[in-house]
């Protein structure tokens, strides 16, 4: 039989140069700050585009808006030319000032808000009211002085 020498050391224990487990109870600095810089860029706007005052950026419609549009908001403000488009495609574009946007998308927000909760009609002007809120967040005008 052969005898083991004995090293000294418990068995099952960290032997010499055993890596150090160390334990981390939150986020360090560097987290945070990595997190927040990450989360500064996801916020911003990938795309703008200026637009010179006066200018009128177009929103395809798709059926159904045209019809909510036509029927239960009846109508909304839009000017004559923009219901005629309305009236006679099937997928029209709306063409609009920036300041008539607004204006037309605080009318169908105002719509889906006095809606009855849950209902279709309100699911369909908050889902353009979206839309809408998009093409003024992309859209900015540029300086009269630039």
């Amino acid at each position: 039989m052969t005898e083991k020498k004995s090293t000294g050391a418990k068995s099952g224990g960290k032997g010499k140069g055993a890596a150090r487990r160390t334990r981390r109870e939150g986020p360090t600095k560097a987290d945070i700050q990595s997190f927040l810089a990450l989360l500064e860029l996801e916020s911003r706007p990938r795309h703008i585009i200026t637009v010179l005052p006066g200018a009128k950026p177009n929103l395809r419609l798709r059926e159904d808006e045209r019809r909510l549009i036509l029927g239960d908001l009846m109508s909304g403000g839009l000017p004559e030319k923009q219901l005629k488009a309305l009236e006679k495609l099937k997928r029209p574009r709306l063409s609009m000032t920036l300041a008539e946007w607004e204006d037309f998308g605080g009318w169908v927000a105002f719509t889906g808000n006095h809606a009855r909760d849950g209902s279709k009609l309100q699911r369909r002007a908050d889902a353009l009211s979206d839309r809408i809120q998009l093409l003024l967040n992309i859209h900015t005008e540029a300086d009269a002085e630039g």
